[in-house]
């Protein structure tokens, strides 16, 4: 049976970052990782549309949920998004800044970040075993045995990377929930997070396939709200605002329909709105109400928003329209409602919320607090971030920190140049 320091269960972003930081600590030879797929890091390379949105400037607390999202911070603040754009830097990777703080490669490719992530991990040593469905981990003796399919491995430490269930077309699964709960772990429900919204449709279904720049509202004790490109679809909303915004929108869904609000006019308050609707009314009385709102919104999402305030037929006049009517349009066309009915399911959610309770391990190490020398991180735990390069710093961050915690508990002693580099 070979025997491994380190054996690190999956193959993406957070295992991957795991496996380097524990073979940078103990050397050549010690760290086997073993992914149940063809190949490590499929679902990194359909991160950022292909583009891997890498992390994000303003990665924090409030950019995370979960049960406990206070949990992320010892990982953040150990590996923190400076720390992320540093060793990747060392590899090769330059990065680049775009809009809200969101950090690209510069090639703009996923597959530059994967093949760096691969290189180094060869270049330190790192033993990578694909179509290895790991079965069981078992602690023995002071070691854990590894099963996958007829082969077993002995390992001084495990780190559980196996992600979530979210994308399965992508690799993802419960594995990770399975093998943890068979330690004595406890999971939350699964949900699927950022993921397009399924609505009704009754007064947006013409608008399928149009895309407006607005401002998505979340209404409640805590209210939230993301601006960007909305995109009607003919289940529903979609685009990067609705994205983000729907791990607060799936919890809430277990209630009953969830309603959001839509700004189309997110450059104009409504006093603004309602004099330029006033002013065309009396530049071109003449105007039917088809076209009435050409120039100022696309021509479909004008005739929808008069059909859903009530404003009918669209065959009347502009001078027809009475104050209380432009004052109803105006209201409608700031103030959408879109009544959420449900998601497009976990395979085609990017990332799950929920997960292994955080509960069970440390966050100052990402041990296990039922099993010794077993460690959790990315995805598997209960921790999901915005939408925006959050859920990778999160995978980044708590993959270095386990994998670093890991390497350390096998090799306890680190010279003052080692202790320097590990932040110790």
């Amino acid at each position: 049976m070979e025997a491994w320091g380190v054996i690190i269960v999956g193959g993406g972003a957070s295992g991957l970052t795991a496996a380097i930081e524990a073979a940078g600590q103990l050397g050549p030879g010690r760290v086997l990782l073993l992914e149940r797929g063809p190949r490590v890091g499929k679902k990194l390379l359909a991160t950022g549309n292909g583009r891997c949105n890498l992390s994000n400037r303003q990665a924090g607390l409030s950019h995370y949920h979960g049960r406990d999202p206070g949990f992320v911070l010892p990982a953040l603040r150990r590996f923190p998004v400076k720390s992320t754009l540093d060793f990747f830097y060392k590899f090769g990777l330059v990065t680049v800044e775009e809009e809200d703080g969101k950090l690209y490669p510069r090639s703009l490719q996923a597959s530059a970040v994967l093949d760096l992530l691969r290189m180094e991990a060869e270049r330190l040593g790192v033993e990578t075993r694909c179509d290895r469905e790991v079965t069981e981990v078992r602690p023995q003796k002071g070691r854990f045995l590894v099963t996958a399919g007829e082969e077993a491995f002995a390992g001084q430490t495990v780190i559980l990377a196996a992600g979530g269930a979210a994308s399965s077309g992508l690799g993802g699964c419960e594995l990770g929930y399975i093998l943890l709960e068979k330690l004595g772990h406890r999971r939350t429900p699964l949900l699927p997070a950022i993921v397009q919204l399924k609505a009704d449709t009754t007064h947006i279904r013409p608008l399928a396939g149009t895309k407006v720049d607005g401002v998505v509202t979340l209404p409640g004790k805590s209210p939230a709200q993301q601006a960007g490109e909305i995109l009607f679809t003919d289940y529903g909303i979609s685009g990067p605002p609705v994205m983000s915004l729907s791990s607060l929108v799936t919890r809430r869904l277990a209630a009953g329909p969830v309603t959001l609000f839509l700004d189309l006019a997110p450059d104009l308050q409504e006093e603004r709105l309602l004099r330029l609707l006033s002013g065309r009314k009396q530049a071109r009385p003449d105007k039917t109400l088809e076209v009435f709102l050409v120039g100022l919104f696309p021509k479909r999402v004008g005739q929808c928003a008069l059909k859903a305030a009530g404003i009918l037929p669209l065959s009347r006049t502009a001078g027809s329209l009475s104050p209380r009517e432009l004052e109803t349009l105006a209201r409608q066309l700031k103030h959408w409602p879109v009544t959420i009915t449900g998601t497009n399911g976990m395979k085609n959610a990017q990332v799950t919320a929920g997960g292994i309770e955080t509960a069970g391990f440390d966050p100052e190490t990402m041990e296990s607090r039922l099993v010794p020398g077993l460690y959790g991180c990315g995805e598997v735990l209960d921790i999901d971030g915005d939408c925006g390069g959050y859920n990778l710093q999160w995978a980044w961050s708590s993959g270095r920190l386990a994998g670093s915690s890991a390497a350390r508990l096998i090799s306890p002693r680190q010279t003052g140049k080692e202790k320097r580099r590990n932040g110790a």
